[in-house]
């Protein structure tokens, strides 16, 4: 069976051949991190919407969840999602209108409203986990412990440079 990657890759060494200082494992390496992320989010929004959820909705049930008492103010949701403060007052609406949450003013401050989760947004979890669960434990049975451990490894300590390159502004003074 042919790789989803094959043709990227195909392009790839035809690039190669026509160009002797072209970085082909470098380049390969890059363009299979991007695939594979790419079909990682495909194959989770897949199974996250035939549960009658998006990813955003999701991942602010799991804060949520993460939380010691299951609450969190709306500006704390926003900057665990990455989102602006309007879009995770939308995602506290949807997560509201769907009973999986409540609104509720600080027990200290009646100016400060926190998001908790309700006991049916809880049980959604709890439903919700086990299958997204097994899908991973498929997927990653592909590798033994060694191999993950190794992976992860390597993928923190790529990390780890791509942060050191951010912080050094490397990227930006390699484009002037």
């Amino acid at each position: 069976m042919e790789s989803s990657f094959s043709p990227i890759e195909q392009m790839l060494n035809f690039r190669a051949n026509r160009q002797k200082d072209f970085p082909l494992q470098e380049i390969m390496l890059t363009r299979l991190c991007m695939h594979m992320q790419s079909k990682l989010l495909e194959n989770r929004n897949k199974m996250l919407k035939a549960q009658g959820i998006n990813e955003t909705l999701f991942m602010a049930l799991i804060t949520l969840d993460a939380q010691e008492d299951h609450s969190i103010q709306p500006s704390e949701l926003s900057s665990a999602l990455g989102s602006s403060r309007t879009n995770a007052t939308r995602i506290a609406d949807e997560l509201e209108k769907r009973g999986w949450i409540e609104r509720r003013e600080s027990d200290n401050d009646r100016r400060c409203l926190h998001l908790h989760l309700t006991p049916k947004g809880n049980d959604f979890l709890r439903q919700l986990l086990p299958p997204q669960h097994q899908s991973l434990q498929l997927l990653w049975s592909s590798l033994n412990d060694s191999e993950k451990s190794q992976l992860e490894g390597i993928i923190r300590k790529l990390l780890n440079r791509l942060d050191k390159m951010d912080e050094e502004q490397v990227i930006a003074s390699l484009s002037r």
